[in-house]
C-alpha cells in the first residue's frame, strides 16, 4: 500500500516537473519539485502580499499628505524622496544615464565565457567568424579575452566615475540639511535645544546623503545585474534560474521581519544617545523646586548602561541577520551544482553554459546583497530624515531654570 502511494506520488511530480525525464534519476525528482515547483509558487505568494502591501501603503500615505498639506502647511518636506530628487535631480539623470550603460556590458561579460569554452576550449570547437572574418582557435581566444578586457575595463571605469558624483551628492544633500539645522538653530535660545539641533547635524545627515546619493543609482545597478544575470540563466536553461533563486523566497520570509526589528532598535539608540548627550551637555537640577531628583553621575551611568543595552541588541540582531543571509546564500550552490552537473552528465546543457551560469550567479549573490542593504538603508533614512523633520518643525524651547533630563526607558 505504502509502496503503491510513492509511485503515484512519484508519478504526479514527473507530471508537474516538466524537465524530468522517465529515463532520469528518481532522487533528481524531489529536488526539482522544490526548485521548480515549491520555490517559485512560494517567491509567487511574496510577491503578490507585496503589490498589495505596496498598494495599501501608497493609499495611506497619499490621504496622510492630504491631510497633512492642508492641517500643517510647512517649508520642510516629509518626504524625503522628494527632497532628494527636488534638491539633486540634474545629477541624478546624469548618473541614471551612466547607470544604464553598464547593464548591456554586463551581459556581453556573461556571454564571453561561454563562447570561450564552447568555441574555443571545445575539443570539437574549430574557430568561427568575428565580424566576418575567419578565426583559428588561438585568434579566436586573444580576440575573445582581449573583448573581455576591454568591456571590464570600461564598465570598471563607468562604474567609478558614478561613485565619484554619488560623493559629490552626498556632500550637497548634506549640506542642505546642515544648513536648514543652522538656520533653525539661530531662532533657539535655550541651550538644551541646541544641544539637540547639534546631534542632530552631526548624526542623522550623513546617512541620509549616503542614501539619497544613492537612491536612482543603486537599485538601478544592482537591479539591472541582477534582472540581466536571471535573463542571461533563463537563456541557458530554465532549471538553473529557478536554482539560482531557490532560497530567496525563504530570504524574503525571513530578512524582512529581522530587519524591521533592527531598524527600531536604530530609532531607540538615536533617542538614547540624544539624551545621553544632552544629559552630559547640562546638569541635573530640581524639578519645579521639589529639592534634588539625584546624583548626576548615578544619572549618566544609567543612561549610558540603557545605551549600551540597546547597542548590544543592535548587535545581535544585525549578527543574526548576516548569519542568516550567508547561511542561505551559500546553500543555493547545492541546488546548483545539483541540477547543472547533472544536466551537464545527461548532454542536455554544455559545459560553457554551465561555467557561464556559474559566473552569473556569482553576480546574482552579490547584487541581492546590495539590494538588501539598500533597502535597509532607505528604510534607516527615512526614519532619521522624519527626525530630522520634526525637529526643524519643533517650536523653540523657553530658557528656563535646569529641568530634569528625561531617562530613555526609565
Amino acid at each position: 500500500m505504502l509502496g503503491n502511494g510513492i509511485e503515484q506520488l512519484h508519478r504526479l511530480m514527473h507530471v508537474v516537473v516538466w524537465v524530468h525525464y522517465p529515463e532520469d534519476h528518481r532522487w533528481m525528482l524531489p529536488i526539482f519539485v522544490v526548485v521548480l515547483v515549491i520555490a517559485p509558487a512560494w517567491m509567487g505568494w511574496h510577491v503578490l502580499r507585496l503589490v498589495l502591501s505596496i498598494s495599501r501603503r501608497a493609499w495611506r500615505a497619499r490621504s496622510a499628505r492630504s491631510e497633512a498639506a492642508a492641517a500643517r502647511p510647512g517649508r520642510h518636506r516629509r518626504n524625503l524622496e522628494r527632497f532628494v530628487l527636488r534638491s539633486t535631480w540634474p545629477t541624478q539623470a546624469k548618473l541614471v544615464a551612466l547607470s544604464i550603460t553598464t547593464i548591456p556590458m554586463t551581459y556581453v561579460l556573461l556571454l564571453l565565457p561561454k563562447q570561450i569554452v564552447d568555441n574555443v576550449l571545445d575539443d570539437k570547437a574549430s574557430g568561427m567568424s568575428l565580424f566576418g572574418l575567419p578565426l583559428g582557435n588561438e585568434e579566436l581566444l586573444f580576440a575573445l579575452c582581449a573583448g573581455y578586457l576591454i568591456l571590464l575595463t570600461l564598465n570598471g571605469f563607468i562604474k567609478y566615475i558614478v561613485n565619484v558624483v554619488r560623493s559629490r551628492v552626498n556632500e550637497r544633500i548634506v549640506r542642505r540639511i546642515r544648513l536648514a539645522v543652522i538656520r533653525r538653530r539661530r531662532e533657539e535660545d535655550c541651550a538644551r535645544g541646541r544641544s539637540t539641533l547639534a546631534a542632530v547635524a552631526i548624526q542623522e545627515c550623513e546617512p541620509i546623503g549616503y542614501f539619497g546619493s544613492g537612491m536612482l543609482v543603486e537599485p538601478l545597478i544592482q537591479g539591472g545585474t541582477l534582472l540581466t544575470s536571471l535573463v542571461f540563466l533563463f537563456m541557458q536553461d530554465v532549471a538553473l534560474a529557478f536554482a539560482a533563486l531557490m532560497m530567496l523566497p525563504v530570504q524574503i520570509a525571513v530578512l524582512p521581519p529581522l530587519q524591521r526589528r533592527i531598524n527600531a532598535k536604530v530609532r531607540e539608540r538615536v533617542h538614547a544617545t540624544r539624551s545621553f548627550n544632552a544629559a552630559l551637555s547640562h546638569e541635573l537640577g530640581v524639578v519645579g523646586g521639589a529639592g534634588p531628583v539625584g546624583s548626576p553621575t548615578k544619572a549618566h551611568a544609567r543612561q549610558a548602561e540603557i545605551l549600551e543595552r540597546v547597542r548590544l541588541e543592535i548587535s545581535e540582531l544585525k549578527a543574526r541577520f548576516k548569519t542568516i543571509y550567508n547561511y542561505t546564500s551559500n546553500l543555493t550552490p547545492f541546488f546548483f551544482f545539483a541540477i547543472g552537473g547533472y544536466l551537464v552528465l545527461q548532454q542536455r546543457l554544455t559545459l560553457g553554459a554551465l561555467v557561464a551560469a556559474l559566473a552569473a550567479y556569482r553576480e546574482i549573490a552579490p547584487a541581492l546583497r546590495e539590494l538588501f542593504d539598500f533597502s535597509q538603508n532607505w528604510s534607516d533614512a527615512r526614519a532619521r530624515y522624519a527626525e530630522v523633520v520634526s525637529v526643524l518643525k519643533s517650536k523653540p524651547l523657553k530658557d528656563s531654570a535646569p529641568a530634569r533630563i528625561a531617562l530613555v526607558g526609565a
